[in-house]
């Protein structure tokens, strides 16, 4: 016996032998079972059965037919069906208990096969819905029930309680009246169905009572019907019967209360009864027929339950057995049927067929996704390997996990007839349709994935291609995406992830084949639908960030929609995401979308776009709705920029046409963003986007300038947005031949601009502005001109220098006010640190804060630096402790003074590269020192004691310090262009912005010789005379243009003795011929000769005005000699000469300078000052790859390299002689290398560090210290230690994560390496397009780097202007890379703590100095050391 749906399904056949207790009244048949089940399962103390009552098989069937019965009783009787399933259980997992009988002739499977039949019987619902019934009826049935409630109790020994009493009764009296077949037919019992009818439903028609019924057995079985009222019908009374009593009411609710937790232990015992099915399967040994059986009772009773539809309980008020049962019913069923490796196609048809009516409901998909989902993840690891997928099934539902280890061609199979087990997912009901589009999301993230784990770069095996992907869901898919525009609200998951599907699939590179023609028409087709719909919409730019960079043929083509699509996205949100995704992240997604789009007019200039392409786009920029007033009038702006740009006789409608759309999607979203992150991106796409497009529209940056200046001046900005404008600014500096072209007013709006901006900070920001500001000064010599704007920059400069004194007099002014507030306590600074150790060169400075205020005499009172006794005794009593921020203005400021000083208006030209090579002017006073003191001493052990000394005292070197702030060398010099008794100096100048060298010497010039005015008449006032011109052509040391020189006042003696050449004739002078007859004329000789006659005029008439000059004045060819100079040329006189003009020789000056003593110490010192860098100094790694799977001695030594690498890795700076250059080298040498690519400003130095341009040392080359790294390799790896940066070129992206890792892991142990960029050439653009991957892993060598990649991966966009996903035009690659790795070292320089300018670097180490050689020399000591000829 088993469930008779089971039968109806021709699963199986009822055997009428059994069901022998059926026909029984249910009084006798509960008793009977009772006893039975109480005998063979003993309560605790009682004895356990004789074992003889299981003497043959027929006893034992006699028993379980008993048994059996059990799971047919009502709900009141579930603990005699519990204790049954116990009973069975211990049976067939305990085989020491089971019928000895069954044992020992082997009819374990057919024992099987009984208990699994009768299984079934338990999942018969007691309760089925029903027309409802008067509640008069309802009230004499509890009248009946209250009478025979002892009767009940005292026939059945095991009765539930109290709880189930009332429903005992009810059956007990029903049951003798009813016919099997008619109770199934005709649920209502004949006393009940006469005049009540009349009075039956509810005002909404919803059946709302239930019957109690027993389980049938089979097609005769009893079923004992009870109705409930309505909560309605209980609650109202009812027309024409009167209204019920509050005692009927009462006794309906309570009842319907008790069968609510009868219906819930009913399902409890069904679960457990799953349960042990479950495990039956997982444990005992079943032959295949016993299989068949179990999977065909499982599946019967799965569709008896769960085709029915899904019920309301708020209706009907108590649970359906379907509706709880579904998720165990299909898990149990999925792990048996897998379990079972069944390859019938019949019972694989009913399954699908089953399958089919149970579609309807949402578990029932989400089990079949489950299910999928699993099989698909073996299938994978069988077909590309242990990297993929899962080495078992892994059945996972609910936190539940079964592992199954089935064969390989049947999970093959199995995977396959489950896929297509679920109807297509149009025919479902909307929300299963979202949740089957789902589903096969996560199968075709699986398909998609394989080949991310892979471990091995050798394994061969291919993961697959899109097609074989869309051969298998493509149906699906595009079907799904075809609904997108009717689909109702429930839908549009479904459709959104059908996009997702796709977009994924194609977005994934090709390595194999191509995607079918018939494919990529379906895509774009299925994205012109979905991109105007505002659900799909979200999610398809969510997920094509990376679709421009695919190879797809015609991708290009959709950037029209694209645009036209953000549009409703950026700058204002015009449509609802709120369900799909927050807003800021839907418009990073547009945004990173643009960043692909943006480089696509200028590569495709000659395509032409379809008619109608901008018709959506220009309907939204022409809605004033959206837009405000200022928005509008920037979209003008923008208009007339782009006026003229894609007029083209030949193309009607140019893909350049698109670029007034991007920029105002750029510069429209700048002004409208909030979110920090997506401001930081936008400014990074305007730099590169106007780095590409300037060369086109050089109004284009003038433009965009003023825009990020009026945003930047709102104050509305956050600081880290504020920071990244600031960059973009400074690097349009090297934009300025384009800004001067088409507005040379923006250089000077700018800084005026920057200059109010500056002074209504506070201290955050002060200094990007200062470095801002000065970089656009000194671009030019514009402000040479504009006398307003120099005098705002100077005191808004000055006013950062200034900070201290300024907070000092307002403090002395409240005081002054307020004199009893003054608070009487030590306020001074700290003595000032030792930075740096001697030697050598620290490596981390501190930033500590001094005690000197910068360019006011008032500063320093003493003669000599106060020390720390004075510093604390309170010497300044008005001064605070200054914040550090305030310290770093005040610095910032002086440095940007002395910059605005030093180097505006400097030579040489600025065009030129000067700053490749400016250490190589500089002089080296260092090495003239040490050679005079070896020489020096070289004379002293040679000479007797009692001799002169012989060392020269006018080449000694003298060393003075400045204000704490510049230390001056200078010694004397023979004179170049004058006599040696020319005074002649060489000044070396050494502050916070670098090293100087000057040349000097004084010139005598004759004040009364005037310049010729040719015979003028004309006369000057009396007092007064003419300027003189001084023409410094010819022998002039201005006509040098590598040495400055100072021109002084000079006195030149006159000769004007004419001296008379001696003539002599010829003896046949009248023979020879006349020079004029010697030359054809008009012949060249001629003309040469004609030539040479105009000049000899032109020098005789010269002579001749000078003669009779001459014969006017004739006392002025005579004069007195001169009186003799008694200059001592040996003495040291030049630089004493130049201070005393200076005024730094007077006493009130005195303060101000401090000679310093030539030691070793000094000597150390002013070399570590040397090695501090003047400008930033960074170098980057650079290296060719053609995919991920490259090995670090392909990369390094790589066999081939492409033509584009070597293009782009001169595009990165110009090529410099290591053994020439004088400027940053890193840690090259020319033993080792070359060339390398070299890149200078007035503020960084640059370097390229490539394996492929190193060498290997000479092995008899010793003194480089390179004789024991003999590989390319290791070479490499200690040149490059310090590089933060590492720019791959690889040919193909494939695995380039692990290329990151592999290139780090192979470096050396102090590798520094953490932001890794890789351009990637993309395929279909002519070598024309990169794609920008920009890299951070959160590896290295300790915690401490782990943590500051961590910490820079989480704030990537501080350093620009590229960005992660970007693609760049080829003309514009170079720049924006080198841009780009500077910004990013210096990152990471920041996020590591190593960070500090150069200039606070020089300054301190200065400050330093000064403290340790301060002195309190007398003013009589002072002027006698300055007139000590020797080095002292």
């Amino acid at each position: 016996m088993f469930l008779d749906w089971i039968a109806q399904l021709r699963l199986l056949q009822h055997d009428p032998q059994t069901n022998i207790l059926g026909s029984l009244p249910l009084s006798i048949r509960r008793a009977l079972i009772s006893e039975i089940t109480n005998y063979l399962q003993p309560g605790p103390g009682k004895h356990a059965p004789d074992p003889n009552i299981f003497a043959s098989p027929a006893h034992v069937k006699w028993f379980m037919e008993v048994l059996g019965q059990g799971f047919s009783l009502p709900l009141e009787d579930m603990d005699i069906t519990s204790n049954d399933v116990s009973i069975y259980a211990q049976w067939l997992f305990e085989p020491h208990l089971r019928p000895a009988s069954v044992v020992n002739e082997g009819l374990e499977q057919e024992f099987y096969q009984i208990i699994f039949h009768q299984f079934s019987l338990l999942f018969q619902p007691r309760i089925t819905q029903s027309p409802p019934v008067p509640p008069a009826f309802i009230s004499s049935i509890n009248s009946n029930n209250i009478n025979n409630n002892t009767n009940n109790t005292n026939n059945n020994n095991t009765a539930s309680g109290n709880n189930s009493s009332n429903i005992n009764n009810i059956n007990n009296n029903t049951s003798s009246n009813q016919q099997h077949q008619q109770q199934q037919l005709h649920p209502h019992p004949n006393h009940t169905q006469p005049q009540h009818s009349a009075h039956i439903g509810t005002s909404s028609g919803r059946p709302s009572s239930f019957y109690l019924n027993m389980l049938p057995v089979n097609p005769h079985a009893n079923i004992v019907p009870v109705t409930l009222p309505s909560p309605t019908n209980a609650a109202s009374p009812h027309v024409g019967s009167g209204a019920p009593s509050a005692s009927s009411a009462n006794n309906a609710s309570a009842l319907k209360e008790t069968l609510s937790q009868l219906v819930h232990r009913h399902i409890e015992l069904c679960k457990k009864t799953l349960t042990v099915l479950a495990m039956a399967g997982r444990t005992l040994e079943m032959s295949v027929e016993t299989w068949t059986v179990l999977l065909k009772v499982v599946l019967g009773i799965s569709d008896f339950l769960l085709k029915e539809p899904v019920t309301d309980q708020s209706v009907s008020g108590v649970v359906n057995m379907g509706d709880e049962l579904c998720e165990h019913l299909l898990r149990v069923l999925f792990e048996l049927w897998l379990r079972s490796r069944i390859r019938e196609v019949e019972m694989w048809d009913i399954l699908k067929e089953c399958f089919m009516r149970w579609s309807h409901r949402p578990k029932a998909i989400q089990q079949w996704s489950s299910t999928t989902l699993s099989l698909t993840n073996r299938v994978l690891n069988l077909l590309y390997g242990s990297d993929e997928g899962t080495d078992v099934v892994i059945l996972s539902a609910n936190g539940i996990n079964v592992k199954l280890d089935l064969p390989p061609d049947f999970v093959h199979y199995s995977w396959h007839r489950i896929l297509y087990l679920a109807p297509h997912p149009l025919q479902l009901p909307s929300p299963n349709f979202t949740l089957m589009m789902l589903g096969i999301g996560y199968l075709v993230d699986l398909f998609n994935s394989v080949g991310e784990r892979r471990t091995s770069p050798t394994n061969s095996i291919e993961p697959p291609d899109g097609n074989t992907i869309l051969h298998i869901f493509g149906t699906y898919l595009f079907d799904a995406c075809s609904t997108a525009p009717s689909a109702n609200t429930e839908s549009h998951r479904g459709c959104a992830s059908a996009f997702a599907s796709l977009c994924k699939v194609f977005c994934r590179p090709q390595r194999s084949t191509p995607f079918l023609r018939t494919y990529i028409e379906r895509f774009y087709a299925a994205l012109c639908v979905g991109l105007k719909s505002d659900a799909c919409l979200p999610t398809i730019l969510l997920h094509c960030t990376e679709l421009f960079a695919t190879d797809l043929v015609g991708v290009r083509m959709l950037a029209p929609e694209f645009i036209s699509a953000i549009k409703m996205v950026l700058p204002k949100l015009q449509i609802d995401c709120r369900g799909f995704v927050s807003v800021d992240d839907l418009r990073l997604a547009a945004i990173k979308v643009v960043s692909t789009i943006m480089c696509l007019p200028n590569h495709f200039d000659k395509v032409e776009l379809k008619p109608g392409w901008d018709w959506d786009m220009q309907c939204a920029s022409d809605n004033a709705s959206v837009m405000g007033e200022q928005e509008q009038i920037v979209t003008q702006l923008i208009r007339v920029l782009y006026a003229d740009q894609h007029i083209d006789n030949n193309i009607e409608r140019p893909f350049t046409g698109l670029k007034f759309y991007i920029l105002e999607l750029l510069l429209m979203s700048l002004r409208t963003e909030t979110s920090s992150y997506n401001m930081r991106y936008l400014l990074h796409l305007i730099n590169v986007y106007v780095i590409e497009d300037v060369p086109f529209c050089p109004g284009l940056v003038g433009t965009v300038v003023k825009l990020i200046e009026e945003k930047i001046l709102t104050m509305q900005m956050p600081s880290d947005v504020t920071l990244v404008a600031f960059d973009v600014l400074i690097d349009f500096v090297d934009l300025y031949d384009y800004v001067k072209r088409d507005s040379k007013n923006v250089a000077r709006e700018l800084v005026l601009a920057l200059s109010r901006y500056v002074d209504a900070l506070i201290n955050a920001g002060k200094l990007a502005t200062y470095d801002c500001m000065i970089k656009w000064i000194l671009v030019s010599q514009w402000i040479i001109d504009d006398q307003d704007c120099y005098k705002a920059v100077i005191a808004t400069l000055s006013k950062g220098i200034t900070i201290f004194d300024r907070e000092t007099d307002t403090t002395n002014a409240t005081e002054a006010q307020h004199p009893e507030k003054k608070k009487r306590r030590d306020t001074t600074f700290p003595p000032t640190k030792q930075l740096f150790q001697l030697p050598p060169r620290a490596n981390k400075p501190t930033t500590t804060t001094t005690t000197n205020t910068a360019g006011t005499a008032s500063a320093n009172n003493n003669n000599s630096s106060p020390g720390p006794s004075s510093l604390a005794s309170g010497s300044r009593s008005n001064s605070t402790v200054h914040k550090k921020e305030e310290v770093a203005v005040r610095m910032a400021a002086e440095y940007c003074m002395s910059q605005f000083v030093n180097q505006l208006g400097k030579f040489p030209s600025w065009n030129e590269q000067w700053f490749t090579n400016r250490k190589a002017m500089i002089i080296s006073d260092l090495q003239q020192v040490k050679y005079r003191r070896w020489k020096q001493q070289q004379q002293q052990v040679s000479v007797a004691p009692d001799q002169h000394d012989t060392w020269e005292s006018r080449d000694s070197i003298r060393y003075f310090l400045f204000d704490k702030r510049m230390i001056l060398t200078v010694y004397d010099v023979e004179s170049t262009f004058g006599p040696k008794e020319t005074p002649s100096v060489v000044a070396i100048i050494r502050d916070t912005t670098g090293k100087y060298v000057w040349s000097l010497e004084t010139r005598y010039k004759n004040p009364r010789k005037s310049p010729s005015f040719n015979g003028s008449s004309e006369t000057t006032p009396t007092g007064t005379s003419p300027p003189v011109i001084e023409d410094n052509s010819g022998d002039s040391p201005l006509s040098d243009d590598s040495v400055p020189t100072i021109i002084g006042t000079t006195k030149k003696q006159s000769n004007d003795c004419v001296l008379q050449a001696p003539v002599a004739q010829a003896v046949n002078e009248d023979a020879l011929p006349d020079i004029e007859h010697l030359f054809d004329k008009n012949s060249d000789n001629w003309k040469q000769w004609t030539s040479i006659q105009s000049i000899a005029e032109c020098e005789q008439n010269a002579e001749a005005a000078a003669i009779e000059k001459s014969q006017t004045k004739p006392l002025d060819r005579y004069c007195a000699l001169p009186t003799g100079e008694n200059i001592n040329t040996d003495s040291a006189r030049g630089f004493r000469l130049l201070l005393s003009e200076l005024g730094l020789l007077l006493p009130q000056n005195r303060t101000h300078i401090t000679p310093l003593r030539i030691t070793d110490t000094l000597i150390t010192e002013i070399e570590t000052l040397d090695m501090l860098n003047e400008r930033d100094s960074i170098s980057i790694t650079t290296y060719y790859a053609q995919s991920g799977n490259t090995s670090w001695s392909e990369l390094i030594e790589s066999p081939s390299i492409s033509e584009q690498f070597l293009q782009y890795l001169n595009c990165l700076g110009w090529p410099v002689e290591i053994s020439d250059h004088q400027g940053f080298r890193g840690k090259l040498d020319p033993s080792v290398c070359d060339v390398a690519p070299y890149y200078a400003d007035r503020t960084i130095e640059f370097l390229v560090n490539a394996p492929y341009l190193l060498k290997t040392p000479s092995p008899t080359d010793e003194s480089t210290g390179w004789s024991s790294t003999k590989t390319i390799s290791k070479i490499h790896q200690h040149v490059s230690s310090d590089d933060h940066v590492c720019v791959v070129w690889i040919e193909d992206l494939t695995n380039y994560t692990e290329l990151a890792r592999r290139i780090k892991m192979s470096s050396s142990n102090n590798s520094k390496a953490m932001v890794f960029i890789f351009i990637n050439p993309l395929k279909n653009s002519g070598n024309g397009l990169y794609w920008i991957r920009i890299l951070i892993p959160s590896i290295g060598n300790n915690a401490t780097s782990v943590l500051a990649s961590q910490r820079l991966n989480e704030n990537a966009l501080i350093f620009g202007p590229l960005v992660d996903g970007i693609i760049v035009n080829r003309h514009a690659l170079g720049a924006m890379v080198r841009n780009t790795a500077i910004s990013a070292h210096q990152a990471c320089r920041v996020v590591t703590d190593t960070y500090t300018r150069p200039y606070v670097m020089r300054k301190q180490f200065i400050e330093e100095m000064a403290h340790r050689h301060r002195s309190k020399q007398q003013l009589s000591e002072f002027y006698s050391d300055v007139f000590i000829g020797k080095d002292n």
